[in-house]
Order: C-alpha cells, then sequence, then structure tokens
C-alpha cells in the first residue's frame, strides 16, 4: 500500500474512558470485524491477557489495524491508568497522531491532563473524541468547556462553516489570513486544506462527540482519520546520530532508502518466546532478510514477520515505512535500540521511561523458586522498562520499583502465573549508617595461649569524626620505633575495617571516621596477623564505643509537582513526614515543590500523593545525604537490631 494511505494513531485517555470500547467500535464500522468485542466480557481484541481481562482494564499496549476508504490505519489501544504509564510513552513514541478520549459524564480527568502534555512535547496532531454522549448522566457541552478550558483552547467542535473555526484555521496560516482579511471569504478547498495542515501541526484539535457503546460518531472519526491525520511520511524528520560521522543528522521518513527501523517494545507470547515490536522509519524489511542493531553492534537475520492484531499474528512477506511489526526470537535486540542496514547506520535516540516511584522488598517463599526468581525477573524488565529490580547489597534484600502499587502486584501476579515463582512482599529495608560525634581512644591487648605457639595482639589507637562532605573513611598509622612491626600494621586496618563494616550501634556500616594507629606491642614468637587483626577491630570497636555513635539516616531531594490548589495540604504533609521545603516554583499550571525528606517516610508516598491530590501530583526522588536520625528513630532502629540478633 501506498505509505501515503497509512495511518498510525495511538488511543489514549483517562482509565475507563471508553478507549478499548471505540477500538472495537473502529474495527466494526470499517468492516475489521463482523462483531464488536466487550471489556466487562472479556472478549475485547484489545484486553487478550489473563490479567486484563480479571481486572476489566488495560495493563499493555495492543496493536490492531483495519482498512477503510484504501487506508491502512494501524489503532494502538493504551491503559489508561497512571501505573502503566510506561506502555503509554512508548506508544506515544511511535505514533503518528492520536485520539484523545474524554467521558462525557466525568470531563478531562488526570490522566488525560497527563497524557495529553505527552503529546504537546512531541507535537502529535490529535482529535479530541467525547464518548458516552448517549449516556443519561452524560454533559457533552460542559465536556467540551472543559476540554478547551483544560487542555487547549485551539481545540474545537468541528464545522467547517462555523465562522469561529475559519478565523482559527486561517490564523494559522499567514498568506491565507490575508486574503481573509482583505476578501472575507475562502473557497472550501483553501478551508480543507489550511484545516489539514493546522491539525498536522497541531495547532487546530478537532472536537468530536459519539459513542463507542452505540457507533455513534465513529464513521465521522473514522472519515477526520483518513481526511486530516498525517500519514508516516507527513511525520517531521527524525533525529538521530549519524555513526559514520559521530554527528547530529535527521533521518526522512519514506519508503525509499536504506531500511531503518527502531524497537519501542517487547512482547511475551507462550509459544514464540519475546517478539520485538519494530516502528520502520524508512525503507522496506523483508522476510528473511538481515539487518544491523547499532547499539548491540551485532548482525541479526529474521525468520518471519508479523503483523499483530490484538493476540493474533498474521504473517507478512515484507514491511515498509510506517508499518508496527513484531519480529520473533531476536538475539541481540533490545527495547529502544536502532535497527537499520549497516551501510547506513544511524542511531536514534532512546524513549525516556518514567522513572519508579514505589519500591517493595521480595524473597522467594521456597528454594525452587530462589532458583528461578533471577530469570523471571530479568524477563519481566525486559518486557516494561518502568519495573526494575536491583539488590542491595547493604540490606541484602531483592528490590522491585515501578510506579505505584497496582503496577508492582500486576508484575508478580505475571511472575507467579507465567513463571510459577512465588514471593513473599515487603516493606524495603532503610541503609542507615553509623558515625561519630567526638574524639575517643581505647587500646585493646588480645592474649591467648593453649599450650604451642599463643597469639598476642596490642594495639592502641584513636578515632575522630570527618566532614560529612568528605571521604568517608581515613587510616593513619603513627607507629614510631616499631611497637607494632610494619608488616602488621595492613592486619591492624583490616580488624579495622571489619568493625567499620558491621557497626556499633545498630549493625550498620560506619562513616566519617579517622582511625589514628599510635602504639601497641608485639610478641617475637607468638604475635600474628590474625592476633593484630583481632586486636585491631576489637580495639576500634571499643574507641567508637566512646566516641559518642549516632545514626545516620538517607535524606532524599524529592520534587513534588502539584496543581496550586493542593500546596497547603502537600506542605503540610511534607511536614509530618520530618521532611524541609528548599524551594517552590511554578511549572505551568502547576507547582514543583522542592524538599528534602527521610527516606524511611517515603516507601508509601507515591500511593499518598495520589490519594491526596486525586492523582494529579507526581514526584521524582534521588539520594542527597546522610543526616543525623532523631533520638526516637535511633531508639526504634537500635531495639530492632538487638530483636534481630537475639
Amino acid at each position: 500500500m501506498d505509505v501515503k494511505h497509512k495511518r498510525t494513531v495511538v488511543l489514549v485517555g483517562h482509565a475507563h474512558s471508553g478507549k478499548t470500547s471505540l477500538t472495537e467500535s473502529l474495527l466494526y464500522v470499517s468492516g475489521a470485524t463482523s462483531r464488536k468485542g466487550d471489556v466487562m466480557q472479556g472478549s475485547s481484541l484489545s484486553d487478550y491477557n489473563d490479567d486484563e481481562r480479571e481486572r476489566q482494564c488495560s495493563i499493555n499496549s495492543s496493536f490492531l489495524e483495519t482498512t477503510c476508504k484504501n487506508h491502512k490505519i494501524q489503532f494502538i489501544d493504551t491503559p489508561g491508568y497512571m501505573d502503566f504509564i510506561g506502555e503509554t510513552v512508548a506508544a506515544i513514541r511511535i505514533a503518528d497522531s492520536a485520539i484523545v478520549v474524554v467521558d462525557a459524564v466525568n470531563g478531562v480527568e488526570v490522566g488525560t491532563e497527563d497524557v495529553w502534555q505527552k503529546l504537546d512535547a512531541l507535537k502529535i496532531p490529535r482529535i479530541i473524541f467525547i464518548n458516552k454522549a448517549d449516556k443519561s448522566e452524560a454533559h457533552v457541552e460542559e465536556a467540551i468547556t472543559a476540554v478547551q478550558q483544560e487542555l487547549s483552547k485551539d481545540a474545537h467542535v468541528v464545522n467547517l462553516e462555523d465562522s469561529d473555526l475559519i478565523e482559527s484555521i486561517v490564523e494559522t496560516d499567514d498568506t491565507l489570513l490575508e486574503k481573509y482579511l482583505e476578501s472575507g471569504t475562502l473557497s472550501s478547498e483553501e478551508i480543507n486544506s489550511a484545516f489539514r495542515k493546522a491539525v498536522l501541526q497541531a495547532k487546530i484539535f478537532p472536537i468530536l462527540t459519539g459513542s463507542a457503546a452505540t457507533d455513534e460518531g465513529v464513521k465521522a472519526l473514522l472519515d477526520e482519520i483518513i481526511d486530516y491525520f498525517p500519514s508516516p511520511i507527513d511525520h517531521p524528520d527524525f533525529q538521530v546520530q549519524d555513526i559514520a560521522t559521530k554527528e547530529a543528522g535527521t533521518l526522512t521518513p519514506s519508503e525509499d532508502g536504506p531500511f531503518a527501523g527502531f524497537v519501542f517494545k517487547s512482547v511475551f507470547d507462550p509459544h514464540l518466546g519475546y517478539l520485538s515490536l519494530v516502528r520502520i522509519l524508512r525503507g522496506t524489511l523483508n522476510s528473511n532478510a538481515e539487518f544491523y542493531n547499532v547499539n548491540t553492534h551485532s548482525k541479526e537475520r529474521i525468520s518471519s514477520i508479523s503483523v499483530l492484531q490484538g493476540r493474533e499474528q498474521k504473517s507478512v512477506e515484507k514491511a515498509s515505512c510506517g508499518d508496527i511489526v513484531a519480529l520473533p526470537k531476536l538475539k541481540h535486540t533490545h527495547v529502544c535500540d536502532s535497527l537499520t542496514d549497516q551501510k547506513a547506520q544511524v542511531l536514534i535516540d532512546p524513549i525516556n521511561f518514567p522513572e519508579p516511584s514505589i519500591s517493595a522488598s521480595i524473597k522467594p517463599k521456597t528454594r525452587a523458586d530462589e532458583e528461578k526468581i533471577s530469570n523471571s525477573l530479568h524477563h519481566l524488565c525486559e518486557e516494561d522498562h518502568t519495573f526494575r529490580v536491583n539488590r542491595d547489597n547493604e540490606t541484602n534484600e531483592l528490590i522491585i520499583s515501578g510506579i505505584g502499587d497496582l503496577h508492582l502486584k500486576v508484575m508478580l501476579e505475571r511472575m507467579r502465573k507465567r513463571y510459577h515463582v512465588d514471593v513473599d512482599m515487603g516493606t524495603p529495608k532503610v541503609s542507615y549508617r553509623e558515625t561519630i560525634t567526638k574524639k575517643a581512644s581505647a587500646r585493646y591487648k588480645y592474649k591467648k595461649q593453649s599450650g604451642g605457639r599463643g597469639q598476642y595482639g596490642d594495639v592502641a589507637l584513636e578515632v575522630a569524626p570527618l566532614p560529612h562532605d568528605g571521604e568517608p573513611y581515613e587510616f593513619v598509622n603513627k607507629i614510631f620505633g616499631g611497637a607494632i612491626p610494619r608488616n602488621y600494621i595492613p592486619s591492624v586496618e583490616k580488624g579495622v575495617l571489619k568493625t567499620i563494616k558491621e557497626g556499633v550501634l545498630a549493625g550498620y556500616h560506619i562513616d566519617y571516621v579517622q582511625v589514628t594507629v599510635v602504639d601497641g606491642s608485639y610478641h617475637e614468637v607468638d604475635s600474628s596477623d590474625m592476633a593484630f587483626q583481632i586486636a585491631g577491630g576489637l580495639a576500634m570497636k571499643e574507641a567508637i564505643k566512646e566516641a559518642g555513635p549516632v545514626l545516620l539516616e538517607p535524606i532524599m531531594d524529592v520534587a513534588i509537582t502539584v496543581p496550586d490548589e493542593f500546596i497547603g495540604q502537600i506542605s503540610g504533609d511534607i511536614s509530618s513526614r520530618r521532611g524541609r521545603i528548599m524551594t517552590s516554583d511554578v511549572k505551568g499550571k502547576k507547582q514543583v515543590i522542592k524538599a528534602q525528606i527521610p527516606l524511611s517516610m517515603m516507601f508509601k508516598y507515591a500511593t499518598d500523593l495520589r490519594s491526596m491530590t486525586a492523582g494529579r501530583g507526581s514526584y521524582t526522588m534521588k539520594m542527597s545525604h546522610y543526616d543525623q536520625a532523631p533520638g526516637k528513630v535511633t531508639e526504634q532502629v537500635v531495639e530492632a537490631s538487638k530483636k534481630k540478633e537475639g
């Protein structure tokens, strides 16, 4: 099919606005299906995974296509829940246009606001579809007003005879505006042409109303997709890096020229394993062909090419510019990789996936689960790039991180059902630190005699606090006159480091301490490396106990973005978490509060913030520094440590 007759459209909007139902209606009205699937009955083409059917909502993006008026339209149905925003971000990145679905009953909701900003950032053309207009409780006019006030003043109900819309159209084209002001009229061809251009440039956003349930307005929506939405070659040039010259460049979409594609998603298939989903940006890809992975510097040969229709896969001999295809069993290819002809290598910018905002510790329930857990988590991370896994070496916990509670629960359900791995989930431990507040000294003589050669090591040392913005540890040797032979000094330090690792107060690493070895003694026969290691470690322990040990807790830099009306509530909540507000800045219609908050108070913050702001708040967090923990916190941590030892 001619590339000019292709459309790639992503459906976005708040949860339960009717995106999946609208996709079913679009397929049915265009003749791709003979009956409409139903989300509540678990029969929709989009929500085909077991977890989606159980929860009656989209969790993954799904890919469907139809042919209408000799045009091929690829639809991407995305989840509405913010927990699965990574799916939407990836879909938006490779779509040419978007249908923003708004519920006529509830109006513009938080998920719609968020995704609109993401579409704005990429200047993606879009149509707003006011869904559920047939409902008795629908408020269509109010929903239209909300769209114009909360999303864009450039959103207009489509009526090309309306003078207000015509004026908005001509204002997007200086030449046309001048002609309109001079003559007062324009031909319908000029208005139509200018309207499409304005839509393509994301300067005007058509509003349609209807109902996915009754198919009302769906034929008009299909017409507008064909008439006003861009083809793949209408897409602006892609920003790339030329591998040969190492310079920034552009890639112009076309059916001609060397092949270039971008991997934007990985999909698990129970029979084939993982499928790499690729948007073809330029050229043609044939089955049994070879291409080059620029990211992994490796050649890949493909055995087959498939087009997805929900769960179903349809084999095709070739695909070209604009097509979304599934490639099975690629050995060296991952999400965000650039695939090209080896003679025309370019690197495409990766997708900026949202950072996780909630973490949990997990541990396998059985030894069998322990053996399988690493492999299953690796596969889940490959499929979902907002899901992260890491091992905390200090607490020795396995930590999973995601966008929200629901996100983590879904991922663990998949691990259990797909890979038969069961885990217990809990709150991660905080990696506290210990330090000292004053100078102190101690001496320890280790002497052991039990027949034959004995053990002897004698170490005197001093400890002193170091600045918290410098090195966490310093070892100084001030032994003169051979009180401790030079070859035993490394053994003394080894013992000191063992105590530093184990802590004294509550079992946490000791930081910001200077250790100076000042004196000692040895025995020509009984002294050994082990004896001095033990003496050094125990002398260090005694000195730390006398040096005013305190507990340090990790403090996080937190940036919280919320609408103005929640500022007071958020500020009070920060104080209740022992946090300090550092700055507050305006960002569009929202405020960004930058604060420092102890990590121990942040593990459930994603859920709490969503509750406080009706889902309209978001935050990012990174490590700032360690600070002395309050006495009450120290008491609790020390008590917990004693119980663990007991």
